[in-house]
């Protein structure tokens, strides 16, 4: 035993020992010069990147493999946060498998060692005709502009919903759906009335899209494999999840192949999923669609984005969501300096005349292109046209269970859900980060799922209203039981 001991002991101390010579040794190697402002006004060619994306950080990222050798280049990203969201793990943060801390990746970790600068500021304004952007930290001007503004969700302005639906978009979102979980579950504890019970044990998904029937499942995976093992009474009770989608099949991005498969491993699971028809209003305890009336007292949605303000003020032609019309070199008609990608843009492949889904795959691809093409601009080559080649098409639907769509095949189940897993593994670029999150699944399948509730500032201050207007009446919160 006690061989085993000093075994563990020597390699533990042997890992400290090589992770302090290489953050001493090895980051010192790759040292970032900070870059002035008046360096960057002086540049010969003054790249401008707005947004650190996905689709910006693959432009930049791209740039510095391009422009290495040119000294009078100079390519700055701005954004109002220091890190990049690592959107498609959201889903674990929700359904308790990973902390929110291990979704995001400083941008700084990207710059170490590249050519690349970063201004951590507000974007205020775009001014196209005079090539310059306004932020919170001064006036930039550029040479080329990339905007990689992404996107943000969009609730209509109908009866209740804005009131009443929960987005899903950020660590925040994911955090307020888990605690949204852990209230109904509470709720539905205390009722002894059934249809009551039910109510709150209903949950509504606007949205049959990629996010919404992802959302659906990592529903039923966190109420089955994490909360109702700590409400075993309430395993039994009837949960009904409900997927709401205007188009007539689940994902109508994907293929007909891959749509069915979804469909059918979500019905499997007990989820409901209603096609066809659209969501027209909410309250307190219901969800109305153009077909039914369904008693839910939560409602999650997933059922569009909208373009940031600072792009759907600008004066060029626009998509119903404010995105940007490009042409097939993913640029402004009429500003062949700016280039838009990601949720920020409209575009189409210029080859099949398909539109490009709003991904995080297709931000980075974009981005990728729009690196190699500026390059090509200033050597005078000329640029082709983008075109769209997928990866595949992965969707995580509970626990073991996925879709995976990869070329001309289509695979379910626990290959689906181990492949989901490993490509995001993967495309994380940070090794602190993936040394993390291996931690986090592998904590998680032993210890079990996090159904703690961690209240987020605007949670916080709604129950606090709610507590003041309760006490004004002459109730108190406690009243609700427990």
């Amino acid at each position: 035993m006690r061989k085993y001991l000093n075994l563990i002991a020597a390699i533990t101390a042997g890992a400290v020992f090589a992770g302090k010579y290489w953050r001493r040794h090895g980051k010192n190697q790759r040292i970032h010069v900070s870059e002035t402002e008046d360096a960057y006004r002086q540049a010969r060619l003054r790249i401008l990147i707005l947004g650190s994306g996905f689709g910006g950080l693959s432009t930049a990222l791209r740039l510095d493999r391009e422009l290495r050798q040119q000294d009078m280049c100079s390519v700055l990203v701005v954004d109002r946060d220091n890190d990049m969201l690592f959107t498609p793990l959201l889903w674990l943060v929700a359904n308790g498998r990973i902390s929110p801390n291990n979704v995001v990746v400083p941008i700084r970790d990207f710059q170490r060692g590249r050519r690349f600068h970063v201004l951590h500021a507000e974007i205020e304004r775009i001014d196209l005709q005079h090539k310059e952007v306004h932020t919170s930290a001064g006036i930039r001007p550029y040479d080329r502009l990339v905007i990689a503004l992404g996107s943000s969700t969009s609730v209509p302005d109908l009866p209740g919903l804005r009131a009443h639906a929960i987005p899903f978009y950020t660590p925040s979102d994911a955090l307020l759906l888990r605690n949204r979980l852990v209230d109904a579950v509470e709720a539905a504890h205390r009722t002894i009335d059934p249809f009551e019970r039910q109510s709150w044990l209903t949950f509504v998904v606007g949205g049959a899209g990629d996010t919404g029937v992802e959302l659906a499942a990592i529903i039923h995976d966190y109420l089955h494999a994490g909360l109702f093992r700590e409400y075993p009474w309430l395993i039994d009770a009837s949960v009904r999840i409900v997927v709401v989608g205007r188009s007539e099949r689940v994902l109508p991005t994907s293929k007909p192949q891959t749509s069915n498969l979804v469909h059918f491993v979500l019905e499997q699971e007990g989820i409901t999923v209603l096609t066809g028809r659209s969501i027209t209003a909410a309250s307190e305890k219901a969800v109305e669609t153009t077909h039914e009336t369904i008693p839910a007292r939560t409602l999650f949605w997933a059922a569009g984005i909208t373009a940031p303000e600072v792009v759907r003020q600008l004066a060029v032609p626009q998509a119903r969501n404010g995105a940007i019309k490009v042409d097939n070199f993913l640029r402004i008609p009429g500003y062949p300096e700016v280039y838009v990608i990601g949720d920020s843009s409209w575009p189409y492949d210029s080859t099949t005349g398909a539109p490009i889904p709003a991904t995080a795959q297709a931000a980075s691809h974009q981005g990728d292109y729009v690196g190699k093409a500026i390059t090509l601009e200033e050597s005078g080559k000329p640029v082709p046209a983008f075109r769209y080649t997928t990866l595949g098409h992965l969707a995580l639907l509970g626990h073991y269970k996925g879709v995976a769509e990869l070329g001309p095949w289509t695979v379910d189940g626990v290959v689906a859900f181990l492949l989901w897993h490993l490509a995001y593994l993967v495309r994380n670029p940070s090794w602190v980060k993936r040394i993390r999150l291996v931690i986090d699944w592998a904590l998680s399948a032993i210890l079990g799922r996090d159904i703690g509730q961690l209240r987020t500032e605007a949670e916080v201050y709604e129950r606090t209203k709610v507590a003041t207007r309760e006490a004004r009446v002459g109730k108190s919160p406690l009243d609700r039981g427990g």
